[in-house]
Order: structure tokens, then sequence, then C-alpha cells
């Protein structure tokens, strides 16, 4: 049996806009950081999108497209309307693919977080011998779904019409496993504590050096500094003396923590910069702003030497702004 997989990627400037310009609703979706996919940036060591497809090898090996979504948010592009290029991409996929003689496609769109043990997905679907099948918590759709490929061969017009008529057909596997939405800067944190404390299976990559405190690859971390599990030090990032990082922090991939600041509940996202002397709490940062995890209030800084890019970070770094109000980023 031969399987393929499409991943449709929410892109960065997804969402909605707030009218405020220093709150996000509760309902604010996220965008990307300088209009990347939220899928593409490390949560405790790794990517989304990576975590997807290294789940995706319970099955085997299986050949995949990425494909961005742009305002898109539909898993199965069936809706009506002037094909945009989301579903120009789409389409030619599914070609390439039923063309090349594939008996099943594995449709993923990584944006909610789940624990979804595709082994057991494939099992269900091959076992009900249905046309598709979709994946479901209580009344809601995940965005997982198995589709055979077979019945798209010799479809008159577009893929997308004729998955439209199957979607009458479609059956649902209930999972009862872990959901976290990724709508709003809160769910981001609560997904990295959550695998901090084994809650989930988004586990931190690196070495656990010691119970509950992993650290990543070449990872600096000054012998004066003190660090409370669980806690997670990313691949390149340097923590300098005296600082302290406390429960619940995740410090990702080649992050700065100057001297003497302390790091608390927080997620410092990849390739930031915080200054010395610092008190960091209940917070996501990243490159120019800090999103306070309880007010739910992002605060811009000015001065890059509180907080900004890490001196060693690639240039793609575009911001906390875009995370949590999907605006574009300039230039």
């Amino acid at each position: 049996m031969r399987i393929a997989a499409i991943l449709s990627l929410p892109d960065g400037n997804q969402g909605e806009e707030s009218t405020s310009p220093a709150k996000s609703t509760p309902h604010a979706r996220l965008g990307g950081l300088g209009g990347t996919s939220f899928a593409r940036f490390d949560i405790l060591g790794q990517s989304l999108l990576d975590r997807t497809l290294t789940r995706i090898e319970q099955i085997g090996a299986v050949p995949h497209t990425v494909i961005s979504q742009g305002k898109s948010t539909e898993l199965l592009p069936v809706r009506s309307g002037t094909p945009n290029s989301f579903v120009t991409a789409w389409e030619k996929s599914v070609a390439k693919y039923v063309n090349d003689g594939v008996d099943l496609l594995l449709l993923v769109r990584v944006a909610a977080y789940t624990d979804i043990d595709f082994a057991q997905f494939l099992k269900f679907h091959l076992e009900v011998n249905s046309p598709i099948t979709r994946l479901y918590a209580g009344e809601t759709p995940l965005d997982v779904a198995l589709l055979d490929a077979s019945r798209l061969r010799n479809a008159e017009g577009s893929y997308r019409h004729k998955l439209r008529a199957l979607i009458q057909q479609q059956r649902r596997l209930d999972y009862q496993g872990y959901v976290n939405p990724l709508a709003t800067p809160v769910d981001f944190y609560t997904l990295v504590e959550d695998g901090l404390r084994g809650r989930c299976g988004l586990h931190p990559v690196g070495q656990e050096t010691r119970q509950w405190f992993w650290q990543g690859r070449d990872a600096e971390i000054d012998s004066s500094a003190v660090i409370t599990g669980p806690a997670f030090i990313g691949e390149g990032a340097q923590i300098g003396a005296c600082c302290t990082i406390a429960a619940g922090s995740s410090i990702e991939r080649n992050c700065e923590v100057d001297c003497g600041t302390t790091v608390e509940e927080s997620w410092v996202m990849q390739d930031t910069y915080i200054g010395a002397a610092l008190d960091v709490r209940r917070a996501i940062v990243g490159h120019d702003s800090l999103f306070h995890l309880d007010r739910n209030i992002e605060v811009k800084v000015g001065d890059p030497d509180l907080i900004g890019t890490a001196p060693k970070s690639a240039a793609f770094f575009g911001g906390l702004g875009s995370l949590i109000w999907g605006h574009e980023a300039a230039g």
C-alpha cells in the first residue's frame, strides 16, 4: 500500500487583527515570525512541522508535500469560489500523487496540536473502508484526514469537486487524547508548559542532564546560573552569569539571556536576546516584544539592549507582534 501526505501550513499573516494596539482578544488567531508560519518555529526545541513529519513516519516512509495556505483555514478545500494559490497548489499535489498510483492520501493541516497516533488512525480507516476518514474531538473536526486516492482517479473536473461529493460518505474517528487549539498566545505557552510537565506527547528535544531539565546541543550555561526544572535550554542558547531560569520556562534555540536576569514561567522564542538584570515572569518574549500572559497585553520594547534579536541569530526573525496580531511584516 502506497501512502503520501499533503501538509498545509497556516501562513504568518493569517488571523484576526485587533482593534487595540496593545491587547489581543481572547480569540485572536496567531500569525508567524515575519510572515513565517508558526508551524515552522521551535517549541521545546523542534517545530510543529518537523514533529508532525516524524510522527507520520509511524506508518512508514511517506513522501510528502508542504503547502502554504495563505488565508485559507480549510483542511479539505471544497468550498466554491475562484481557486486561489493554495487551492491550485493542493490540486497540483493531489494530481501528482494520484497519477503516481498512490493508494491513500494523508491530509494534515499543521495548526492545532494533538497527540494523534497516525498508525492507529490508518488502521481505523482501513477497517471502516471509507472513502474519507476524519479525526474529531467531540463535535469538533480536527485537521487530519485520510482519503482513498483511487476514488479520485478519472475524476471529471477538479479534484476538489470530486472530493465534495465524497465528503457525504466520510467516517469519523473520535479522538479522546490531548488537544491544544493554538489559537492564542496563552495556548502556545500552555503547550510549552504541558510539554515540560509531561502532560502531552510534545517532549523537549535535548539531553535530560538532570531530572526535569533538558539541554540542547551546544547550549552554554554559566556555572553560576541557577536552573530549576522543569525547564528547557535550546540548541546554541547562552545563559549568562548569575541568571535564574525558574520552573516552567523554555529558552529556545540561539537565544541569549544576559547576566543577572531571571526568567520564570515564560517562553523565550528562538533567536531572542534578553538583556542584563531583567525580571521576566509569565511572559512570551520574542525579538522586540513581550506578551504578558496574565494581563493579555503586548509591550513593544524599543531598546535592543533590553529585548532584541540575539547577535548570532538568523535575520528571518520578525518579532512577536506578528505572532500575536498576524500583521504582515514590513519589507
